[in-house]
């Protein structure tokens, strides 16, 4: 197979963003001379980025319909909705279509940030096993026999402990044991209903779930104990009337702290992981103009004690608000764009809060009263088709994420960059060959680990570490190969020994070690 380059080089552009580029304002404001072109409003394809895990031909954001005949491919990641970084396709397909790598949740626009990984990508930071050690070729363990069900309705997986992995799909979830593949539960959503949500990741062995007659009527919040392999408990979500033409409701959903996050157009709850007891709701933001405006939630990710949350506002632009994830108690809230951005928003982490603006590109908020920092390189005018958000990991206030940066040809090149959020500036960089692919799979001892397919291979994987202090580079196994192409891999996540990779319905769950 083609080998990635070998050391880690400098950035070679080592100045930052510009901070106020002509014509923009430091708090979030639109590059002079962007328009519109090429990036339509919400409930089409945006081309300017798209929420970890996300499909670019497919993802909406959450609240708004696709066009007649499209499928619906996951919600934001606002919590990568996710904790696992997606496979990306084959570059085969560039020609027809570029992609963006990031999370699990098909249908969903979340990934899988579970107790083994970002879920996408990362909202909040991940953790992952080695994947086995040295270069080596990964013997397949098992493959789960495909679920029936719908590949352009909400999917992806949950790693849940080290015996046990969880794959959801609109027909129900399923758990295996990690080790033999075996099935050893399964939950089904109600007769008549389907799940139509999911969060990015389970925490202490639970799981959040939402269910509807179709993901346009996704009302219904339930918990699933993903060890005993139970459901939980349930709650209805309700509208007010003012929000007349909302669909879906449920929005982002996570689990921290022994509580379930769940956003939706209005606000955010917190309900008790355990009993579905409701612990708190959001207090009503003001819009912060003279006119009174209302605020709607355009994202929410918990992790840890720390929930964020981002806002529209009528008036006021776009707000970034953050919780205590256990009480609801808010911790501060600042203006992170002057300008309303509908459904061009998400989080890639709430604890450090860091934004992405697909017109703009990536923030970091740091609290009240100080204004956000913008995040890597660019040339002026950071929203572009031949952009692709790449996954994400945190550790502290460093940022390390894969991606293509910005594309002049139609050979794409992914880098593994590391940014100190705090600075906005890089740390090291790596290139990928081209038409090659890669996506985080996860954090491990102080080691980035990457899933790398080299140029022209549709199947064969490996898996790359960088060094989080300074980028050097080791290869380790090999895995993949004769799948069936239909598959349509979405994730790897690695925990112990083991690669665990999500697919589609077709093929859900593969593991090697």
């Amino acid at each position: 197979m083609t080998e990635p380059p070998g050391n880690p080089v400098p950035p070679q552009d080592s100045n930052p963003r510009n901070p106020n580029p002509q014509g923009w304002n430091a708090q979030g404001g639109d590059p002079q001379g962007w328009s519109t072109q090429g990036w339509t409003a919400p409930g089409t394809n945006p081309q300017g980025g798209y929420p970890p895990g996300a499909n670019p031909q497919t993802w909406y954001p959450p609240g708004w319909n696709p066009a007649p005949g499209q499928p619906a491919y996951w919600q934001p990641m606002p919590g990568g909705v996710g904790g696992v970084p997606p496979k990306p396709q084959s570059r085969k397909g560039l020609l027809i279509a570029l992609l963006v790598v990031v999370v699990v949740i098909a249908g969903t626009g979340i990934t899988l940030a579970a107790t083994g990984v970002f879920s996408s990508g990362n909202h909040g930071s991940s953790s992952a096993g080695s994947g086995g050690g040295g270069s080596h070729a990964a013997k397949k363990l098992w493959a789960a026999p495909p679920v029936g069900a719908d590949s352009s309705q909400v999917h992806g997986g949950w790693i849940v402990d080290d015996h046990t992995v969880a794959y959801l799909a609109q027909s129900g979830i399923t758990g295996y044991d990690l080790t033999t593949g075996h099935q050893v539960w399964q939950v089904n959503p109600p007769a008549g209903q389907q799940v139509c949500a999911m969060s990015h990741a389970s925490d202490s062995g639970i799981g959040a779930v939402g269910f509807g007659p179709d993901k346009d009527h996704c009302t219904v919040v339930a918990a699933i104990d993903a060890k005993a392999g139970k459901q939980l408990w349930t709650t209805q979500l309700t509208l007010p009337s003012n929000f007349q033409g909302y669909t879906g409701l449920v929005g982002a959903l996570s689990v921290a702290e022994t509580t379930v996050v769940v956003d939706d157009p209005e606000t955010a709850f917190g309900f008790g992981a355990a009993d579905g007891a409701k612990h708190w709701e959001a207090p009503k933001v003001p819009d912060g103009s003279d006119l009174g405006g209302d605020c709607t939630s355009l994202d929410a990710l918990a992790t840890g004690n720390q929930t964020a949350q981002i806002l529209d506002c009528d008036s006021g632009g776009v707000k970034v608000v953050t919780y205590d994830t256990a009480t609801g108690q808010v911790k501060w809230t600042e203006d992170a764009s002057n300008d309303r951005a509908p459904g061009s928003w998400w989080l890639l982490s709430s604890n450090p809060v860091v934004a992405v603006d697909a017109r703009t590109g990536m923030y970091y908020l740091p609290g009240q009263g100080m204004p956000p920092v913008p995040i890597g390189v660019t040339s002026g005018r950071y929203a572009s088709s031949h952009h692709e958000y790449g996954t994400s990991v945190f550790s502290g206030t460093t940022m390390v994420t894969v991606d293509t940066g910005e594309q002049e040809t139609m050979h794409t090149t992914y880098s593994v960059t590391a940014y100190d959020i705090t600075t906005g500036k890089p740390l090291w960089t790596h290139k990928f060959d081209p038409d090659s692919s890669a996506v985080v799979a996860g954090l491990d001892n102080g080691n980035v680990k990457v899933d790398y397919t080299p140029p022209d291979s549709d199947d064969t994987q490996q898996i790359l570490s960088f060094a989080l202090a300074d980028g050097a580079m080791g290869q380790g196994p090999t895995f993949g190969g004769g799948q069936d192409g239909s598959a349509e891999p979405l994730a790897v996540q690695l925990v112990d020994d083991k690669i665990v990779q999500f697919g589609s319905p077709k093929a859900p769950v593969t593991v090697w070690r």
